[in-house]
């Protein structure tokens, strides 16, 4: 009798493990939401492939996306020979550090600008705008001579180079500072007016010195070249 209530006793906790156990392979009948997404799920080796596949370009996409890169890469490489060009133009003369020594003439101060000029005697019929510059010596300059070269942006000579001769830092106008323009410019004004914007090549002008005027070219020695501003007066 003891035996038999053992036994049952013994069996009892075995049928619950069992009941659990029959609970817990029954989840996928109970909840088939949770059956299909554990059939449904797509093994990592196949998502891969299925994106390496999504992001493969053709040769026609390939050659298109290297042209689009080389074209913004030229686009940037014009924007920076573009803003370099403008900021030369804004600057103008304003990277010259004066006074400007030489052998016979000291610069101490200078300006440079545009100027209308219409019918002007001297200068070529059909220039609408031509290169300017003021030019002031310091008293204790000695004698000589002074020529300005106007170039335009392929660094051609414009007109006529200037000879200007001085007397003990005073020019043939009794005064310490003259004005010296060029013989041609611009004969178009969209021309000129795309140069005041800063989109097309600088202009520039040499200002070289000799001990006297008649000197031949090769004894003109440098004393400062700069950009022509776009100023107009």
């Amino acid at each position: 009798m003891d035996t038999q209530k053992k036994d049952q006793i013994t069996d009892a906790p075995v049928e619950a493990r069992d009941s659990h156990k029959s609970e817990w392979l029954d989840l996928g009948g109970k909840h088939p939401q949770n059956a299909t997404r554990r059939h449904s799920s797509m093994p990592w080796s196949k998502l891969i492939a299925t994106i390496q596949n999504k992001l493969s370009l053709s040769r026609p996409e390939k050659i298109a996306l290297v042209s689009i890169a080389v074209i913004f890469l030229g686009l940037a490489v014009w924007a920076g020979v573009w803003l370099k060009q403008k900021n030369q133009l804004a600057i103008g003369n304003q990277g010259i550090e004066f006074p400007s020594k030489g052998a016979y003439a000291t610069i101490s101060n200078f300006s440079s600008y545009w100027k209308r000029c219409g019918d002007t005697p001297g200068i070529k019929i059909g220039a609408v705008a031509i290169p300017a510059a003021t030019i002031t010596l310091r008293k204790d300059s000695s004698s000589g001579a002074l020529r300005f070269y106007f170039r335009d942006s392929n660094m051609k000579s414009v007109g006529d180079p200037v000879t200007m001769s001085f007397q003990n830092g005073t020019f043939s106008n009794g005064s310490h500072t003259i004005e010296i323009t060029a013989s041609d410019g611009f004969h178009n004004q969209v021309d000129f007016n795309t140069y005041q914007l800063g989109t097309t090549g600088a202009w520039e002008l040499e200002v070289l010195e000799a001990k006297d005027e008649m000197e031949p070219r090769a004894n003109f020695s440098l004393l400062f070249k700069t950009v022509i501003s776009p100023a107009l007066r």
